[in-house]
């Protein structure tokens, strides 16, 4: 596969099917069970490609710990490169086509239905976050993002349409967010050059797809959205590397 330089940008929240004026009429199941599957890796290449991820971290982790403080930071930024080719090139192809479910715990790509928040927090894992998976896919959006990130790299919007949104992700910049929405959980990529939605998605095709931001219906319909830029964050790019326990704030905070 080829690769390119990406960076990645995270939505989170609880994904649940509220009322939001959008058609909702199900494809059949040919139709998802065909969603971009033909170019999907094989589960096999999915555990390679984690085990990959894991080694590369281990190395990198080796070199910070012997590192000076001059040294560190360009580590830093090597390890947030290989976490974002990591998660676009790899990670993300295996789960397209994977079918969403409002009940969908599979931790598997392709095997079983997949909720947005466990297809969130599922990857996050895979990529080698030390998360609680399943209480953290079950938190409020704004609960996720506080618990990875802090308020300087969070920032709320309200009401504000799809255009506007998507210029205020370009001109933030390449990196990894977390995006809260009102009712839903997925991932932004900010290529540099176009802004997608990754995710498990509850409209048409019940399945995990990549659409660009601007045209996705969920991403519009939604009067609030919560940002949290996790690459910029050295500290969470720090737990990463170090392999420290990541616990969830639990609670409401929205």
């Amino acid at each position: 596969m080829r690769r390119t330089r990406l960076y990645i940008v995270l939505a989170v929240t609880v994904c649940t099917v509220s009322a939001i004026g959008i058609h909702r009429s199900r494809p059949s199941t040919q139709q998802v069970l065909s969603f971009e599957r033909t170019t999907a890796p094989s589960i096999q290449d999915y555990k390679e490609a984690r085990a990959r991820i894991e080694a590369k971290r281990l190395r990198l982790a080796s070199r910070f710990q012997s590192a000076s403080s001059a040294q560190r930071g360009a580590i830093i930024g090597e390890a947030r490169t290989v976490l974002s080719q990591s998660i676009y090139d790899d990670l993300f192809p295996a789960w397209y086509g994977t079918p969403w479910d409002f009940n969908g715990t599979t931790e598997m790509p392709q095997q079983g239905k997949i909720a947005c928040g466990y297809f969130v927090t599922t990857v996050l894992r895979d990529a080698g976050w030390k998360v609680e998976r399943v209480r953290l896919a079950q938190q409020a959006s704004e609960n996720i993002i506080l618990s990875l990130t802090t308020e300087p790299f969070i920032k709320r919007f309200r009401r504000v349409a799809i255009d506007e949104f998507v210029t205020a992700v370009e001109k933030w910049g390449q990196g990894i967010y977390i995006v809260g929405l009102d009712n839903h959980v997925g991932f932004i990529v900010n290529t540099g050059a176009q802004v997608y939605f990754i995710h498990s998605a509850y409209i048409e095709p019940y399945a995990v797809i990549k659409e660009k931001a601007i045209e996705s219906r969920i991403l519009a319909a939604s009067k609030y959205r919560v940002l949290g830029k996790i690459s910029a964050d050295d500290r969470m790019i720090g737990d990463w590397l170090s392999g420290k326990a990541i616990p969830t704030l639990r609670g409401n905070s929205q």
